[in-house]
């Protein structure tokens, strides 16, 4: 059976990091949502949650510019997710709990895992 010609390794390792930084970010996001912190804390949370650990590994390999930086796609992404988790969350009244922002987070933390491997 053949591959198509767009899956290859890097590809992989690019969908393997953007899932789980994506986890990471809905990990800090729900936590924030937990502590009722206002849309700029939201925000804030979720990028150092979602970005942290990567600019940590580019500031210790003195990688520049930073992942984020480079691909400025992604802080947009972390933007909308932001808008879109609270509207959601206002509007369904929900209230996170501590096990929601554990499934994210140990997602994350598997994906990221996977990929370091």
């Amino acid at each position: 059976m053949q591959l198509p010609d767009w899956f290859n390794l890097s590809n992989a390792l690019t969908a393997f990091e953007a899932a789980a930084t994506i986890a990471f970010a809905l990990s800090g996001l729900v936590e924030a949502a937990r502590k009722r912190m206002d849309a700029v804390g939201v925000a804030v949370v979720a990028g150092l949650a979602a970005f942290g650990g990567g600019t940590v590994r580019d500031v210790l390999l003195d990688r520049r510019p930073f992942f984020w930086v480079e691909h400025a796609i992604w802080v947009w992404v972390l933007l909308g997710m932001t808008v879109t988790a609270m509207l959601f969350m206002r509007a369904r009244h929900m209230h996170p709990t501590l096990r929601a922002t554990q499934w994210p987070d140990a997602i994350g933390l598997g994906l990221f895992s996977a990929h370091g491997v």
